[in-house]
């Protein structure tokens, strides 16, 4: 059998497998129309697996049609979408509605025929927005997403404003900026509230969900459930407060820069206020709070070894026998060890933390590695990846080097 027939097949019975689940589960199917389902209701172990598969099956056999020649050609296609968020395009449509490309145009201050050469593009690529009859333009559900989710349009913002011009310039020569991005965001608070609204949407991407932490690490054990978590760089909080649902007896601790945090608290549910709080905090500095746990999530993979030694470093005034650092991260993989969409999204972000931050993913040795060069006394290190999951949990142990230290 060739193997683009071998792929068709895959496919077919994969696609069979989801639709199968979905009319099973009374659940909604894939649609673009404006009121459809904006997530995909595959989970499970199964269920993400056959998703992988199809998404796999489909890119290698659109890309074997398209031969090799065309698949060197580069792929630039995401630039109606970096027009839509810059002139906030998705606001200007009304839902339920629709609009015509004129008095679109008129609206965010573009001619007629940019307007419709770049929405015709984004409908084209990405299914964003549609033409219900010739001249007008109306929302499917991937536009109404980025008018209605601040976080995904703050996604938009982050990848084109800074992640796309760092692969051609790199981050600090693109902003003319002598300091790394979060120090930059000091003196540019929209850029740092627009990055902690970016991490929000970004966190709860395919496979890199907070749930698999919060379900596959035994929170419940620490201190017996009554112990105090350290959420280094955690931003707004979102982690925290999916853990602090899950887990009512743990106290946490979301540290970041003050320009990050601002008006954080003020937007908890008002059952997780108390138990979750925030402090300015620069992980580069002491680190003044004695905590069981101190979590690392997305953080590590931003900066190179000598950085991440130092943030290692500083936590090490606070550590007491048996605290914990535990990271929520990518672990590199040997090729062809995962699933194709997977092995691309990892690869995916290695690159984008070489240009954005001159930093990268780690392989499990380099990880063993770093903590060593950190200190010994980082001892007991343990790493598992959950099914369906694209990032690894990572706990150290802090104590006397190789003696084991038991959660209390």
């Amino acid at each position: 059998m060739s193997r683009i027939v071998e792929l068709a097949a895959l496919i077919q019975q994969r696609t069979a497998d989801i639709n199968a689940h979905l009319q099973e589960n009374n659940l909604p199917q894939p649609t673009f129309d404006e009121d459809g389902p904006t997530e995909q209701n595959l989970t499970g172990e199964e269920m993400v697996k056959a998703r992988d598969d199809v998404l796999g099956a489909t890119l290698e056999l659109h890309n074997l049609i398209l031969g090799p020649a065309m698949c060197l050609r580069p792929v630039l296609n995401g630039v109606s979408l970096q027009a839509i968020y810059k002139y906030d395009i998705a606001a200007a449509v009304p839902v339920h509605g629709e609009i015509s490309f004129a008095e679109l145009a008129n609206k965010i201050g573009l001619s007629e025929h940019n307007v419709r050469r770049i929405l015709r593009y984004a409908m084209v690529f990405h299914h964003v927005f549609r033409e219900p009859r010739e001249g007008f333009v109306a929302h499917t559900a991937a536009s109404r997403r980025v008018r209605e989710n601040p976080n995904t349009r703050a996604g938009l913002g982050y990848m084109f404003d800074e992640v796309w011009p760092s692969f051609a310039h790199g981050w600090n020569d693109y902003h003319k900026s002598d300091k790394p991005f979060y120090k930059h965001y000091a003196s540019h608070p929209d850029m740092a509230q627009r990055f902690g609204k970016a991490m929000a949407a970004f966190t709860d991407a395919h496979g890199n969900a907070p749930s698999f932490l919060a379900k596959n690490y035994p929170w419940e054990a620490i201190n017996n459930g009554n112990g105090t978590v350290v959420d280094l760089g955690g931003a707004k909080g979102h982690v925290s407060a999916l853990l602090a649902h899950q887990f009512p007896n743990l106290q946490f601790v979301v540290q970041d820069m003050p320009e990050v945090i601002a008006g954080a608290a003020e937007a908890l549910p008002e059952d997780l206020q108390g138990r979750v709080k925030f402090q300015a905090h620069d992980f580069f500095t002491e680190q003044k709070v004695h905590a069981d746990v101190y979590l690392l999530r997305n953080i590590l993979h931003n900066w190179s070894d000598t950085y991440s030694i130092r943030i290692l470093r500083a936590l090490i005034p606070a550590l007491r026998p048996g605290s914990r650092i535990v990271l929520h991260d990518y672990i590199l993989p040997q090729p062809g060890t995962m699933s194709r969409m997977k092995e691309m999204a990892v690869r995916d972000m290695d690159l984008i933390m070489l240009t954005l931050c001159n930093s990268r993913e780690r392989q499990e040795a380099d990880r063993i590695e770093l903590f060593k060069k950190a200190d010994s006394r980082f001892s007991n290190i343990k790493m598992w990846t959950p099914h369906g999951a694209a990032l690894s949990i990572i706990e150290v142990v802090w104590g006397e080097a190789g003696v084991q230290a038991a959660l209390s």
